[in-house]
């Protein structure tokens, strides 16, 4: 009989069913192994792989310290030691006036009349040169005791003193001029004057048997210019009539320089009276100036 099967059918009996036989399937097992073992090896290697690059830390072991690149320090420069400045010294603070020189430090009239309002129509002498003596009239005395200095500029009899006044009707310009020995018995002087002066708003001549008046003083302001100075606001009372005034003190080498302009128009306007007379820094620009300008002619 006649088989009805095609050849190669892969039938039990045939050759190519013995192909299909287990050692045929295991030749695909181990190639699928091969494959994997390849593919795990790729993700080990390959640094462009998709997987965890954290490295694993150890809380043992201490991270090293990066060593400092070495740098070269910039050189230490020493500061340097620039002496305080001391102030330029005043010209003429240690200029010496003599009896005869002195008296170039009296201001002209011309000057006054310039700076004066109250003085614009001129003014005369009222006391001449010498005419005054240095201190209190015989008997008079100052009360309270210490403020003494602040009528005399000085407590004892001076070197050499010298006053005169330019006056007119509404207007009384006094300088006294109070010469020391030298520039430094001078300072000693001016020093213990302020002293006085700022602990004495209020003090009164004593005459025996008339009014010898009472001087009632602002604070005291510093005056202007290169020479020190002082200027203070100052009521005088006497014999019932109270006359404003400004005051100022000086110091110009052994000479303590001192003026006093008052208003001598009367009435109770202080306000207008004082303002006849100017300000208290124009009027110590004035005698400043011509202190400049005497310095400058003992040269």
């Amino acid at each position: 009989m006649t088989s009805t099967e095609p050849a190669g059918s892969g039938g039990a009996g045939s050759p190519d069913a013995s192909q299909d036989s287990p050692d045929r399937r295991w030749w695909w097992v181990v190639a699928i192994v091969v494959v994997a073992a390849v593919a795990a090896v790729l993700l080990i290697v390959q640094p462009w792989a998709d997987h965890e690059t954290e490295p694993i830390v150890d809380a043992t072991m201490t991270t090293p310290t990066p060593t400092p690149t070495p740098t070269t320090a910039a050189p230490t420069v020493a500061p340097s030691l620039t002496a305080t400045p001391s102030p330029p010294p005043v010209p003429g603070a240690d200029a010496l006036f003599d009896d005869e020189t002195v008296t170039s430090l009296f201001v002209r009239k011309p000057a006054l009349e310039e700076a004066v309002p109250a003085a614009a129509d001129g003014v005369e002498t009222g006391i001449a040169v010498g005419e005054l003596p240095w201190g209190l009239p015989e008997g008079s005395s100052v009360e309270p005791a210490e403020c003494t200095v602040a009528r005399t500029v000085v407590a004892t009899a001076p070197p050499g003193y010298v006053a005169r006044s330019l006056v007119n009707d509404e207007v009384d310009f006094t300088q006294e001029l109070t010469r020391l020995a030298d520039a430094t018995a001078a300072q000693d002087a001016f020093r213990d004057l302020v002293t006085t002066i700022d602990g004495c708003p209020t003090y009164s001549q004593v005459n025996p048997g008339t009014d010898g008046g009472t001087w009632t003083a602002e604070p005291a302001i510093e005056g202007q210019g290169v020479f020190p100075a002082i200027v203070q606001e100052v009521l005088h009372s006497a014999e019932g009539t109270s006359a404003p005034a400004y005051r100022g003190h000086m110091l110009v080498g052994n000479v303590i320089v001192t003026w006093t302009a008052t208003a001598t128009a009367g009435g109770d306007d202080v306000p207008a009276l004082l303002a006849s007379l100017g300000t208290p820094e124009s009027l110590s620009t004035m005698v400043q100036e011509r202190a400049q300008a005497a310095v400058a002619d003992l040269s």
